[in-house]
């Protein structure tokens, strides 16, 4: 099945039109005061549900924490962590000042001019401004921008050598930012630059972007060629100076609202009261600064409580998603060492098994063929010896097989108990490189936002918990060969030399009597070789059947001892799937909460947009920054979004229909996002696989299929066909 079907346009329809088919409809808010209740709720909730989860998994391998230790204590300890943050995020959503202007955070690589332009906005004095050094600016500052309802917040610039703390303390700001002002110079970008930018698409927050020229004016000649002759100062490749941040931002699915050229350092100097009033005003007007606040001046105007709100449930629902992403890499992790447990169960038990029959056939063998060694020396004899001189030589020999014994069943006892270690370890080596990875599924957002997260390098690192091999080594071999086999095996040698020592250790006298009479010498001779091998060989053919006897004894002892260790290691399986339980129970439900705060931040941005009649019918929604929220809605409001699209608020929303089958709701995402017609290739139960005609970058197609997988339940597969003579475009799946 191989069909085409267009694109759905996004393109605002016309009011009237739509009052008359559907009914009038109006504009309504919720306080934020209202709203903080259930969002400080929403992240308390969580912690406590990791505080719990996390206390059961303890409680559930306290018998095997020594031998659990290395992988459990990590994962506890991440999910300790994440509680911890979830804990913070409510007391600060509780406390924060819900009135506060719109905030606008100052980001972007080390010396782009970041503090010049706070200095400027928010009519500073220059005193955070560096001096062309790397980290002037070590911690964040806001203040109030002139002129206009926004506070402007500056950050620790991104991509120094050795700045991982300003890093970290730049993106602490994020999270409460209702709009990033990125700061992009000329220069090349960074590593940790695009990092950064990568990141911040991945949050989702909205960026304008304000590339600022670097050219010096504090001397006379740089400032009069900023006076005369601006536009050679800027430069005409702006475009090209963008093609960075764009490349970064594409790679998370994300875009910037705009890009202005702006000349921050002549902006503030003409604030300084250094130069004439007609001077500084041609300086302002040629710095372009005004078309960059004008630019803030709109978006506030237009956006601020819409992305007020945004802000107020990206707060949670971002620790909240970091934490359901820690809790299913853990499950990963455990699924991974559970794997490794029970292969290394079963095969220990089987390799086991077949030393330990080899080492009871050596003991076999070598009674076999000690005793096989008196059975000839009977029949060798020399009868015409006294008896004196027989005993003595048959005690000897009888000492001679007791310490050839003892020294077999010795030296087999040690090279079992050393094969088996060796055997242990072995197979634990052989299981400890089971990657957690095989154990992916579809999964919900915890899975998928682990990944984006693992490639922009976020807080939540997705492979904390992991398994070090030494550690999973040592974890795997547990306790096998110590109190459990190891002491089967001494107790088996004992055995076997206590009973050749009781059978062979006393004297064995011959009774001669009679053996002279009425006899020639060959007849007596025949006679006293007969009474010998009559009187010993039996001490011998009961010798054997007792050494079998104790063989079989001592070979089921090791076997106990082996399935004793069996299952101890299967109940250390079942404690460890008792953690994995608990912990997808902790992902369902943190991801059900985030679902929660979709749905409830999708409702609030229908009804400010005019919508407050299918905000009170939609029974669903799911959001993925860079895509959209994709909404279930009955037939009719589902209906009136797709011919009304709500165009006017900050995330796009796409309409699904409550009754759809998983594969045409994950279609009809798609439809919404791209501006091309699509190929479905494959449609069938909860698969769907289709090729984009029109390119759009990986990042971008990622979050697509991710909002698609996310909201359908669908196994959604993106291509794109490839240009006559040019390479396959890899299928996007996250």
């Amino acid at each position: 099945m191989r069909f085409t079907v267009p694109n759905q346009p996004m393109r605002a329809g016309d009011d009237d039109g739509r009052r008359l088919i559907f009914g009038p409809d109006h504009a309504s808010f919720t306080s934020l005061d209202d709203l903080r209740v259930g969002l400080v709720a929403a992240a308390a909730n969580g912690a406590d549900l990791l505080t719990r989860v996390t206390a059961r998994v303890r409680d559930g391998l306290v018998g095997f924490r020594d031998e659990t230790g290395d992988i459990i204590e990590p994962i506890c300890n991440a999910l300790d962590d994440a509680a911890s943050d979830l804990r913070n995020r409510s007391l600060q959503i509780a406390d924060q000042d819900v009135d506060r202007p719109f905030r606008v955070v100052l980001m972007g690589r080390t010396m782009s001019g970041k503090s010049t332009l706070f200095e400027f906005l928010s009519g500073g004095d220059g005193a955070r401004i560096g001096v062309g050094g790397q980290r002037t600016t070590r911690e964040s500052c806001s203040r109030a921008v002139q002129g206009l309802a926004i506070d402007v917040v500056d950050t620790p610039g991104v991509g120094a050598m050795d700045g991982e703390d300003d890093y970290a303390r730049a993106f602490e700001e994020v999270a409460g930012a209702d709009l990033i002002l990125w700061v992009a110079t000329d220069q090349a970008t960074q590593e940790q630059t695009g990092r950064a930018l990568e990141r911040l698409s991945d949050l989702g927050k909205p960026i304008l972007v304000a590339l600022n020229c670097l050219a010096d004016v504090s001397d006379e000649l740089g400032l009069e060629d900023m006076l005369y002759e601006p536009d050679q100062v800027f430069g005409g490749d702006a475009t090209g100076n963008l093609v960075p941040v764009q490349r970064h931002l594409a790679r998370a699915g994300g875009q910037y609202i705009c890009a202005l050229q702006v000349h921050a350092q002549a902006a503030l100097l003409s604030t300084s009261g250094l130069l004439e009033p007609d001077v500084a005003h041609v300086l302002r007007s040629n710095s372009r600064i005004d078309t960059l606040l004008e630019s803030l001046r709109h978006q506030q105007e237009q956006t601020a409580a819409q992305r007020r709100v945004v802000s107020a449930f990206d707060a949670p629902r971002i620790d909240l998603l970091e934490a359901a992403t820690s809790s299913n890499t853990q499950v990963s992790e455990l699924r991974s060492a559970a794997a490794s447990y029970q292969g290394t169960r079963t095969s220990l038990r089987k390799r086991a098994h077949r030393r330990i029959d080899d080492a009871c056939d050596e003991i076999q063998s070598a009674t076999t063929n000690a005793i096989s060694r008196r059975e000839r020396w009977i029949e060798q004899v020399d009868p015409d010896l006294g008896l004196d001189q027989i005993n003595k030589k048959w005690n000897h020999e009888l000492k001679g097989l007791r310490n050839e014994l003892e020294d077999a069943i010795n030296e087999i006892g040690l090279r079992l108990r050393a094969d088996l270690n060796i055997i242990a370890y072995d197979v634990a080596a052989d299981w400890a490189h089971v990657d957690s990875d095989g154990f992916a599924g579809l999964g919900g957002r915890g899975e998928i936002w682990g990944n984006r997260v693992v490639k922009v390098g976020g807080r939540m690192a997705a492979g904390v918990g992991g398994l070090a091999a030494g550690a999973k080594v040592g974890s795997l071999v547990g306790t096998l060969f110590g109190p459990g086999p190891g002491t089967a095996i001494g107790t088996g040698v004992g055995a076997l030399i206590g009973l050749t020592g009781s059978l062979l250790g006393v004297d064995r006298a011959i009774d001669w009597l009679g053996d002279q009479l009425f006899r020639s010498p060959s007849k007596v001779r025949e006679r006293r070789r007969k009474k010998i091998s009559k009187q010993l060989s039996p001490l011998l053919v009961q010798l054997k059947a007792e050494v079998d006897k104790i063989r079989t004894k001592v070979q089921q002892d090791w076997f106990d001892a082996v399935e004793s260790d069996h299952e101890r290691r299967l109940a250390r399986e079942e404690a460890l799937d008792l953690a994995i339980g608990c912990l997808e129970t902790a992902t369902r439900e943190l991801e059900s909460a985030v679902a929660n705060l979709d749905t409830e931040l999708c409702r609030e941005l229908l009804r400010m947009n005019g919508f407050t009649r299918v905000a009170s019918a939609v029974s669903r929604a799911d959001r993925w920054r860079g895509a959209g929220i994709a909404v279930a809605l009955p037939e009719a409001e589902f209906a009136e979004v797709v011919l009304y699209p709500a165009t006017g608020g900050v995330e796009r929303i796409v309409p699904t229909r409550s009754t759809g089958r998983p594969e045409s709701n994950a279609l009809q995402v798609l439809r919404c996002m791209t501006t091309a017609p699509l190929t479905v290739e494959s449609m069938s139960e909860r698969r769907l696989v289709v090729d984009l005609s029109k390119p759009a970058p990986g990042g971008t197609r990622e979050a697509w299929v991710a909002l698609a997988q996310i909201h359908s339940g669908a196994n959604v597969t993106i291509r794109e066909r490839p240009l006559e003579g040019e390479p396959d475009v890899h299928d996007s799946h996250p």
